[in-house]
């Protein structure tokens, strides 16, 4: 089977596929990887403590004894019922386990007792590890990259709506805004924002998330230090961009996060001098953006419209859009790129 795209994964993962012995979660999103891989692992074993029916092996095993995937999942348990086999792997070393599991499976060699999940990094399409999967009749390879806008959104409507909550329409720009790709950090940010909020069972009735409740919940944290960022750049303080960067890296912001509050920085910055242009007061500029500068920020920002304008800041707006190719088309080391770009603007902006 190839691997699942898309809608195939949400089906696959909303109702177990009995014909599926043996799945492959892989990607660049370990967030991600690390949560579906414990949903399909839940739904065959609901306590993934239990001894006799989840079991964990490492690299180091199957390499001594490559058939023991195989065996596993052959084998019936002491406690009855089914049992998950798991392993988390660097990536070709599980790769002769793998083929010899899914082929004793496709052969019908092995009448398997339950699933094997095998969760693994980033994996080329030359992988012996993924092209073992994606040829399997009873094996199963799903993709796990990094969460666009989109799905941030979706994912942050699905868990307001488990509590019983709606996001204000402000206040769901802004979580997208905040959050960066990497799925486990949104969804540990995002459980932060409900439980501030209240769960469903401690609260009378539905509730709005409102832009307040969002920036009490999340900006002190890993927003905030986004914004740090971003702002130590705009301002061109290449001084206080360096303590800006070591606390986003400590409050777990990724490096496409901190690329975002970047562009969203200038990108505002490029909307009110375009409503400036239009006639519009400084003030009024501030005013009409969505959303509109906050007080507290309004002097910090009406000194970056001096700062930023015409070809200068266009140029900004470039290197930014050049930084995010580089980031995801050159395999450079993301982190690198991004806070190179971020120094360089605060170089521009000091002059």
């Amino acid at each position: 089977m190839a691997a699942l795209k898309g809608r195939a994964i949400k089906a696959f993962l909303s109702e177990r596929d009995p014909h599926i012995a043996a799945v492959l979660v892989y990607g660049p999103d370990a967030g991600l990887a690390r949560e579906r891989a414990m949903l399909i692992a839940s739904r065959v074993v609901e306590d993934l403590k239990d001894p006799f029916n989840a079991i964990e092996l490492s690299d180091t095993e199957l390499k001594e004894e490559p058939a023991r995937l195989a065996d596993e999942i052959a084998a019936l348990s002491f406690a009855g019922g089914e049992r998950v086999i798991r392993l988390r792997t660097s990536g070709e070393s599980a790769a002769k386990a793998a083929t010899l599991l899914l082929d004793a499976l496709d052969s019908g060699a092995v009448n398997p007792n339950g699933v094997v999940v095998i969760e693994a990094g980033d994996l080329s399409p030359r992988s012996g590890l993924r092209k073992a999967f994606e040829k399997a009749k009873r094996g199963v390879a799903l993709p796990c990259y990094a969460d666009t806008a989109a799905d941030t959104r979706t994912l942050a409507q699905e868990l307001a709506r488990a509590e019983d909550l709606r996001f204000e329409d402000d206040a769901l720009d802004l979580v997208c805004a905040i959050l960066g790709e990497d799925h486990g950090i949104s969804r540990a940010e995002l459980d932060k924002l409900m439980l501030y909020k209240g769960l469903k069972g401690f609260r009378n009735g539905p509730g709005s998330i409102s832009l307040e409740d969002v920036r009490a919940s999340l900006v002190d944290g890993l927003g905030d230090a986004m914004d740090d960022t971003a702002g130590a750049a705009a301002d061109g303080a290449p001084e206080r961009l360096s303590l800006a960067l070591h606390k986003a890296a400590a409050a777990g912001a990724s490096p496409i996060g901190l690329l975002r509050a970047l562009q969203r920085q200038f990108s505002r910055l490029k909307a009110a001098q375009s409503h400036i242009e239009a006639g519009e007061s400084t003030a009024g500029a501030m005013k009409k953006l969505r959303p509109p500068v906050f007080f507290a920020e309004q002097r910090a920002f009406e000194n970056r419209l001096y700062k930023w304008r015409g070809p200068k800041l266009d140029k900004a707006l470039r290197m930014l859009i050049d930084a995010e190719l580089d980031a995801k088309t050159t395999g450079a080391p993301q982190r690198e790129i991004v806070e190179r770009a971020a120094l360089a603007l605060a170089v521009m902006g000091r002059r």
